[in-house]
């Protein structure tokens, strides 16, 4: 079942009304005259919320009814249907071309925490410490040999 927006003049009436138009060809078609798409929201008094949600209840399950809460808790019915003789928003302008901005500065940030080649030059490193263990540099090599400490009395 396709969606069908109900033409009326109010959302009350909407709320009544068992025909629609799907599109706004089809609903101007209908009405002879200009029709425009809109979302009114009902607030029901609390005499006539009974009467009110049994057709909204219908309207939901056509599809163009939608149930809120204020922050009080009282409900709120939104209703989306085509009003007659309402012009529909103007359509919109295609944008400007933006204006040319000037070219930007030459930034230096980087010149700020970055030293670059040539500047400075190569920076010495420091000579390690001889009786501390460097993993990842180029400190003293240090080799190991192995002991035989076999103690089986074969071994000469």
């Amino acid at each position: 079942m396709p969606l069908l927006f109900p033409i009326a003049p109010s959302p009350r009436e909407a709320l009544e009304t068992e025909g629609g138009a799907r599109t706004v060809a089809e609903a101007r078609e209908l009405v002879n005259g200009p029709v425009a798409l809109v979302t009114d929201w009902l607030r029901p008094l609390p005499s006539e919320r009974e009467a009110l949600q049994g057709k909204a209840d219908a309207g939901v399950a056509r599809g163009f009814v939608q149930l809120y809460e204020d922050a009080k808790g009282q409900p709120v019915i939104a209703v989306t249907y085509w009003k007659p003789g309402a012009e529909a928003a103007p359509p919109l302008a295609p944008p400007r071309a933006a204006p040319k901005a000037a070219e930007p500065a030459e930034d230096h940030t980087d010149d700020l925490y970055f030293a670059k080649a040539g500047v400075r030059g190569k920076r010495k490193r420091k000579a390690g410490d001889p009786n501390q263990m460097d993993l990842f540099g180029k400190g003293p090599r240090v080799e190991t040999v192995e002991e035989d400490t076999d103690p089986s009395p074969d071994a000469d």
